[in-house]
């Protein structure tokens, strides 16, 4: 292994304070020169904000080592200059979208999907699905499919059940900018400059962390913080690796092992 991908929430931290380990264990990576990336599917804060946190729970970090969904959807609208798109995502990242934002339904060439977490209600997915289908050519743009997330308490729905309502309503397929796309995991690389054979990631979701990173190549372990249930391990899929926390990476990385699943 050569670098690695951390997810934030859950990894790193959670209910806004620092995992045990994480800050020496960072500091570690930042002293053996070990290429890394801090890859969350959060949309209810921006990169700086995700930086500025991060920073004061003693992780130095600017926004540009932070890879997120709405960045990802900045890309790809770059790529497709003139669209404009409704939104649905929280206040935080709004701005990350001024520029191609529609306040007009009826000039939206569609809609840009966030965890609006308590503010989903029956009428603003409605609103989202109306907008789908005033025309073929508009496009569902999703900024991640995580099924749920911990808040420290219990599970929380994420992006990825409202997107799904909305495909099946619409008939349409979204396009999917955060984890678990690949399209993601391969914008991460090409910013890092190291392939996926050569990459760790770490993440609390066997699904959308782990197994989306193994599809693109990348080695994927499991921690056992975060949103991880042990139900994780008994099943027929199985992370390539299991850790219990982020404060296990330097010794198994040191001893050229990480706990293997067999």
């Amino acid at each position: 292994m050569q670098a690695i991908l951390f997810d934030v929430d859950g990894v790193i931290y959670q209910q806004g304070k620092a995992i045990d380990g994480a800050v020496e264990t960072l500091q570690w990576v930042r002293e053996q020169h070990i290429p890394h990336l801090f890859v969350t599917n959060t949309t209810s804060m921006s990169r700086q904000q995700i930086g500025a946190r991060l920073t004061s729970l003693g992780i130095h970090c600017t926004p540009d080592q932070i890879h997120t969904p709405a960045a990802a959807a900045r890309d790809w609208i770059a790529a497709h200059p003139g669209k404009k798109m409704t939104l649905f995502v929280p206040d935080a990242i709004r701005h990350e979208f001024d520029d191609v934002a529609s306040f007009d339904d009826h000039k939206a060439d569609g809609v840009i999907i966030g965890d609006m977490s308590a503010n989903w209600n029956y009428f603003t997915l409605n609103h989202a699905f109306r907008v789908l289908m005033k025309s073929p050519e508009t496009v569902l743009v999703a900024l991640g499919m995580s099924r749920y997330y911990g808040n420290g308490e219990d599970l929380q729905l994420d992006t990825g059940p409202f997107i799904k309502a909305l495909e099946y309503a619409s008939g349409k397929s979204a396009l999917v900018m955060g984890k678990p796309a690949s399209a993601f995991f391969q914008q991460a690389l090409q910013k890092m400059g190291v392939s996926a054979a050569d990459t760790l990631l770490l993440g609390d979701d066997l699904m959308t962390d782990v197994m989306a990173a193994k599809n693109c190549g990348i080695h994927g372990c499991l921690v056992r913080t975060g949103k991880y249930r042990q139900q994780d391990e008994q099943g027929v899929i199985k992370a390539e690796y299991v850790i219990n926390s982020i404060k296990d990476l330097p010794q198994l990385w040191r001893e050229g092992q990480l706990a293997k699943v067999s």
